[in-house]
């Protein structure tokens, strides 16, 4: 059943449960960033961390636990409203002059809940949004 937003949209492919991935794709994401850390600079000190679970919970634990957090690039790809609204108001207070806010569906017309969600916590008139020019439906604002 497509998700639904009182907003109306949605599309066929937007709904809860929709994008979950394979029993064992931490493991698989693990051993290639695992290889990507083994061809990089300094590739004794670990640059990653991944984070299982609900992103709208997760995102709670994880910064409790690294208060020293500044975030300078957060990729938002969710569709859907609610995570994307719980996780916006989460990284906010962690968003420095520079940081980068990368968005798949941001202002796109069948899924309009990414783009509702910034705009309840972003001001639209504060922050210019940069189109790519390659996938136009990909946004990125950078905070100033």
């Amino acid at each position: 059943m497509p998700y639904r937003t009182r907003w109306g949209g949605g599309g066929e492919l937007a709904f809860t449960n929709n994008y979950s991935v394979s029993k064992n794709y931490a493991e698989h994401l693990s051993a290639l960033l695992d290889y990507m850390q083994e061809e990089n600079v300094l590739p004794h000190i670990k640059k990653y961390e991944l984070v299982k679970g609900d992103a709208t919970k997760t995102i709670h634990t994880y910064l409790d636990k690294n208060p020293q957090t500044i975030i300078a690039l957060a990729y938002f790809d969710m569709q859907l409203y609610a995570p994307t609204k719980a996780c916006l108001k989460a990284i906010r207070p962690y968003l420095t002059k520079g940081s980068v806010i990368a968005m798949d569906e941001l202002n796109h017309f069948e899924f309009p809940g990414e783009t509702i969600a910034y705009k309840e916590v972003f001001e639209l008139d504060k922050y210019k949004i940069i189109r790519s020019k390659y996938l136009p439906d990909r946004s990125y604002v950078i905070i100033e």
